[in-house]
């Protein structure tokens, strides 16, 4: 899904992204951004441990939400030529609507997050800043097999993301583990193991 957002994104030259979370849709996302050449990427996540996989995964800074404003440390990195693109991957209520209350004045948003319940947006506001908001679209059948090439062929890194291996009787506990803010973005299951 991060993958296919981030092609289907395609970001001109005067545009820098902000990838708000650092879950594994966020982390493709990163991945295929810094595949593209597109920069400086920006990415936001309370999580440490998150922060450190997006710089792993290609990401110029990341900043804790909590501690410094996403929108000025992209700013501070993007600089006044460029145009905010932001990657919303986060999923929990009100994430979407603080995006649309704090980013620049007509930034484009690909939310691929979307809280399972809906949510409520500040329309007027986003029609004040002249924001245009994609929702996901789920991944085209080109974007897998074009991710599926990087990844075999080497030039999409996925190891940052991988937590651990576990059999199948420990696919309980790692789907735990899994759910957990700081677990890993993503277990790989080997049958017989």
């Amino acid at each position: 899904m991060g993958w296919s957002t981030a092609s289907r994104a395609q970001l001109s030259a005067s545009e820098a992204p902000l990838v708000i979370g650092c879950g594994a849709i966020a982390l493709s996302a990163i991945g295929r951004l810094k595949n593209l050449g597109v920069g400086p990427i920006v990415a936001a996540d309370l999580v440490a441990s998150r922060r450190v996989t997006a710089l792993a995964m290609g990401a110029d800074v990341v900043v804790d939400p909590a501690v410094v404003s996403p929108y000025e440390a992209w700013r501070n990195a993007a600089g006044s030529r460029s145009s905010c693109v932001v990657f919303e991957c986060v999923g929990v209520p009100g994430v979407l609507d603080s995006i649309i209350k704090g980013c620049e004045r007509g930034t484009r948003i690909f939310s691929v997050g979307g809280p399972p319940e809906g949510d409520h947006l500040h329309t007027l506001t986003a029609k004040r800043k002249g924001i245009n908001i994609q929702f996901g679209g789920g991944p085209s059948m080109d974007h897998w097999d074009e991710a599926f090439r990087a990844v075999c062929s080497g030039s999409l890194d996925v190891g940052p993301m991988l937590g651990h291996t576990v059999g199948l009787d420990e696919v309980p506990a790692a789907l735990d583990a899994a759910r957990a803010a700081d677990g890993p973005a993503r277990v790989i299951v080997v049958p017989g193991s």
